[in-house]
């Protein structure tokens, strides 16, 4: 080798680099809009890896600022996690009814650690992990599907240009995993549907069925989605088929055991262990929809004071939701994505491409008619009552939104190719999803509602009171009935919940009621005379505290805010 030589490769050596790393972007960049390769998706990874990285940005910042950890619901959840195996009497039982049980099953690897269950950071990382899953399932969806990467990345930006959806995936929520579970079952099952070879029935089960049978025991959304993927299947399978079988009854044999079976065996399945579930822990198969906690007992409770108005109408329920979509999945993705649906109605009728949009819709007609039939209940600035509560179920209907997008974008812009520069649909597209991400930046408190609701909760909860517990606590025991109104700040406190005397320990918080000064050091209570969680009346402790004073003669109050009071055992 010369010296020439020499000198030349190492010279030439440092601008490789550059040339290696923009060849490899560019590769990625391709990647977005080459077709699909049977069972691989190209791009996929780097769409996960994206939205893994978005996420971890946004959790940094709303970790930090606490607001993980505003809405009281979530407090709920990262708590139920937690006391599986960290209670006086810890178990699958703890569970509880209230709530389907995968979100909090999925926790429990995250709230494992102390430090992350009180921050907010195990909330935040599972929020991570089913952001970027749930825009692979999504991108996946739409590439087969046949949208090119215009399509593709417009539907993936509806996801990532909405504050509420990115907030909520910091918090400890129900929904992120919903989203999960449903795209994931909505990928499947278009893959099924779109697959040059036909998939066999254990694989519609693999790769629908189980994430399916997540979305059913993640909240009831989740219900509506199999019954709608099961007539997905019957439609695309009765059209792919009906030549093989001129006899109507054979064809239908074939469907349902053959191709529906499979798909809803999983989802079946689950249900009916959450039954028995709720038997063996209730002697109740139904505990979970009519027990003491359920939300029917919360809206027959509403309903008393006759302020569930949308119950039995219609036109109120419409409204009432509409504006909540408005409000937290924003103007311009429901246009666009509306826009797109209709588009592809007009143009191609009742294709594959039209059905994955109607299971997607099926979210907001359960949402509606839940307002209809009194199951649900929601406040926004145009109820009656006003408020904000339950107005984070405006967010429901964002995948259609998102797959609706992406197919208006495309079929536009072939539309108006002849007269328009090919960007032009695009970047308008893009200017109203920013522009409407950028109204809700400029106070996301103020102009967004799901962020508003949770700040709300952030306000109306006693939180110096947790504080207060958090700094003093140096062991001896808390007894609080924490099913009482705000006393759902356990996370807050920071203290492992095996410290605790309350409703989850069982009979012991009858024995601990009746003895508490042998029992706890501390006692924090709710002072007010309505209830929380429980329904029947006030704070458990308080209400003992006033009806056997002699019990509690060795406390002193040590701090109170507001209706909230934190008592110390003199000895």
């Amino acid at each position: 080798m010369t010296a020439a030589t020499t000198d030349a490769g190492l010279i030439g050596a440092p601008a490789e680099t550059p040339r290696g790393l923009l060849g490899r972007l560019l590769a990625l960049w391709a990647s977005l809009d080459a077709p699909v390769l049977g069972r691989r998706v190209p791009g996929t990874g780097v769409v996960t890896l994206a939205a893994a990285l978005l996420m971890t940005a946004v959790s940094v910042y709303t970790v930090h600022q606490g607001a993980a950890m505003w809405y009281s619901d979530a407090l709920s959840h990262l708590t139920i996690a937690r006391r599986i195996f960290d209670d006086k009497a810890p178990g699958f039982q703890q569970l509880g009814t209230v709530w389907l049980p995968v979100p909090h099953l999925m926790l429990i690897p995250f709230v494992a650690d102390l430090a992350m269950w009180r921050t907010g950071w195990s909330a935040a990382l599972l929020g991570i992990f089913c952001l970027a899953g749930t825009s692979a399932a999504m991108y996946r969806t739409a590439a087969r599907l046949g949208l090119r990467r215009t399509g593709r990345l417009l539907t993936l930006l509806v996801l990532w240009a909405n504050v509420s959806f990115l907030y909520a995936h910091t918090t400890a929520l129900t929904e992120p995993v919903l989203f999960l579970t449903m795209s994931s079952c909505v990928a499947g099952m278009t893959h099924w549907a779109t697959a040059r070879r036909p998939l066999s029935g254990g694989e519609l089960a693999v790769y629908a069925g189980v994430p399916g049978a997540g979305a059913v025991l993640s909240r009831y959304e989740g219900w509506v989605l199999v019954m709608s993927m099961s007539l997905f299947i019957v439609v695309v399978e009765w059209r792919r088929s009906r030549t093989r079988f001129p006899n109507t009854y054979r064809l239908l044999r074939f469907i349902v055991l053959r191709r529906v079976l499979p798909a809803v065996l999983p989802p079946v399945i689950a249900i009916g262990w959450w039954l028995a579930y709720n038997y063996a822990i209730y002697r109740d198969p139904l505990e979970f929809m009519f027990g003491q906690y359920s939300a029917y007992a919360q809206q027959k409770s509403i309903s008393t004071y006759g302020t569930l108005t949308t119950k039995g109408h219609l036109g109120v329920s419409l409204y009432v939701y509409d504006w909540s979509m408005v409000q937290t999945l924003g103007i311009a993705a429901i246009v666009i994505g509306t826009l797109g649906f209709l588009l592809v109605v007009a143009t191609r009728g009742l294709d594959t491409v039209t059905l994955v949009l109607g299971v997607l819709f099926g979210t907001y007609v359960f949402e509606v008619a839940a307002l209809y039939l009194g199951m649900s209940v929601m406040n926004n600035s145009h109820s009656l009552p006003k408020g904000l509560f339950n107005v984070r179920y405006g967010i429901q209907p964002i995948l259609f939104c998102a797959l609706g997008t992406g197919f208006a974008v495309e079929l536009l812009r072939r539309w108006t190719r002849r007269f328009l520069p090919a960007l032009v649909i695009p970047y308008v597209a893009v200017f109203a999803l920013a522009a409407q991400a950028g109204w809700w930046l400029e106070d996301p408190v103020a102009h967004n509602s799901l962020i508003g609701e949770g700040a709300y909760n952030n306000d109306t909860r006693p939180d110096a009171a947790a504080e207060y517990l958090r700094e003093h606590y140096r062991g001896g025991g808390i007894l609080m009935d924490e099913s009482g109104a705000s006393n759902g700040i356990i996370p807050l406190v920071g203290v492992r919940i095996s410290e605790y005397w309350n409703r989850s320990t069982g009979d012991s918080f009858a024995t601990a009621l009746a003895s508490p000064a042998s029992h706890a050091r501390w006692l924090f209570v709710n002072t007010s005379s309505t209830g929380g969680m429980n329904l029947d009346g006030m704070d458990a402790v308080y209400a003992d505290m006033i009806e056997h004073p002699e019990l509690f003669t060795a406390y002193s109050r040590v701090f109170v805010q507001g209706e909230h009071a934190v008592y110390e055992r003199a000895w």
